[in-house]
């Protein structure tokens, strides 16, 4: 890995990059254009800086060119970890995708690792012959490469996401209505909004919350253990994304009697007005709910987007078919489909 993108060896890392970011908007469709490549990868590279996460990675290259790449990312203290497979359109068929994988999947096994889970993306229309999730909500067509392959070597389908985005900017009138109507509902609470590193009167909390998005969401059958972030991990995790062309939108609730906070949601905004903004973790912690704070946060950090980024143009977000309360909020909001992810696991151990 290298210390940035302008180092002598950052070429194999960019290259890495550059095959995810052509091979998700394939995979997600029109409204995900591919990123400059350089861009891809300063935007990836705080990920892998972050040293909660073991993360490894393999390139495949054809005549000194990049047209593969595998990874796998090793939380610390679990037994699980995330593999990901990506080979660009040309270069398929040709083994270049199971030769990386079966490099992965040895690697997680030395590792002791003993659950290696997965996640493919595909655009929304879709025909044919489905596998349902376990969850009775979604499916995952069968005849996608991405399927066969996985069920090729031993995955299980465990949960379907759907990605959903959000047309910017949104019906002054509508978005003044909806916020109104938030407010009137989370009476006793106020929000708080950030651009950047967490302020010094919110690093205690904000670990705490951020531990509990590991536990609180719905995982289905997927395999989460509990990642627990401290204050000085928040501090870290601020000067790696300090590095990233990507800026960071957070806002949180805060209940008045106590000063504490309730939840939070954050916004990743990149450096390319045309590419989405990306709906990062949205968690109004479980004594909290049942005032409509997950509305009241989304639209309040959409409000401060579109202020503070008014070149913005798309929102996207993923959330589990299974988590209607959040899919509630966001098809409230505008939220419409625009793919979809299965998520798989395989015990190796």
């Amino acid at each position: 890995m290298p210390d940035s993108i302008d180092a002598p060896d950052a070429a194999d890392f960019i290259g890495m990059a550059t095959v995810r970011s052509i091979v998700e908007a394939e995979l997600r469709g029109d409204a995900f254009p591919v990123a400059d490549p350089e861009v891809a990868a300063a935007e990836l590279l705080p990920n892998w800086k972050d040293q909660s996460t073991i993360s490894l990675g393999l390139i495949a290259t054809v005549d000194g060119r990049v047209v593969g790449r595998g990874t796998l990312a090793m939380p610390g203290d679990a037994s699980e970890c995330w593999s990901a497979v990506s080979v660009l359109p040309d270069y398929r068929s040709a083994g270049i995708g199971s030769a990386l994988y079966e490099r992965l999947e040895r690697m997680a096994r030395d590792a002791g690792r003993r659950t290696i889970q997965n996640q493919t993306d595909f655009p929304a229309s879709q025909g044919g012959d489905s596998i349902p999730a376990p969850t009775g909500f979604g499916s995952v067509p069968a005849r996608l490469a991405s399927t066969r392959f996985l069920l090729r070597y031993g995955f299980t389908l465990e949960q379907v996401g759907r990605m959903s985005g959000l047309t910017l900017p949104m019906d002054a009138d509508v978005a003044a209505s909806s916020l109104d109507a938030a407010q009137a509902a989370a009476t006793g609470y106020r929000t708080v909004t950030w651009e950047g590193p967490t302020p010094d009167e919110w690093v205690d909390a904000f670990a705490l919350m951020r531990t509990r998005m590991t536990t609180d969401t719905p995982n289905a059958g997927m395999e989460q253990t509990e990642d627990v972030w401290t204050t000085d991990r928040i501090r870290a995790f601020d000067a790696i994304w300090a590095e990233s062309p990507m800026s960071m939108l957070t806002t949180i609730a805060v209940e008045t009697a106590t000063g504490r906070p309730a939840g939070y949601t954050e916004l990743g905004v990149p450096a390319e007005p045309d590419r989405p903004a990306e709906q990062m973790d949205t968690l109004v912690l479980a004594d909290h709910r049942g005032h409509r704070l997950g509305m009241l946060l989304k639209l309040t950090n959409l409000r401060e987007l579109s202020a503070r980024f008014p070149d913005s143009r798309i929102v996207e977000t993923m959330n589990a078919e299974d988590n209607r309360p959040m899919l509630d909020v966001n098809e409230a909001i505008g939220f419409v489909p625009l793919s979809y992810a299965a998520r798989w696991k395989k015990r190796i151990g």
